[in-house]
């Protein structure tokens, strides 16, 4: 991931932290921005909504090209299909 990238992440007020083996199988509903990302600290700034959120780099990936389409894109290529 490189500054700039829009990525996929997940809040970490929605994740059950007993469970941490499995936080990188966590779904990561939410897009932003990425605004710093520190491998050796394992962490990543998101901007999103306005505001730089920081969180453990295993709750941010990189967003695909799917993931970037708007509904009517996704209808539109399914009727390619």
């Amino acid at each position: 991931m490189k500054t700039g990238d829009i990525v996929r992440f997940a809040k970490w007020e929605e994740i059950d932290v007993a469970d941490s083996k499995n936080w990188h199988n966590e779904p990561k509903p939410y897009f932003g921005t990425l605004i710093e990302h520190d491998k050796l600290m394992g962490v990543a700034h998101i901007l999103f909504e306005g505001q730089v959120r920081k969180l453990r780099a295993c709750f941010v990936e990189k967003a695909g090209k799917k993931d970037l389409l708007t509904t009517k894109e996704r209808e539109d290529n399914e009727y390619k299909d």
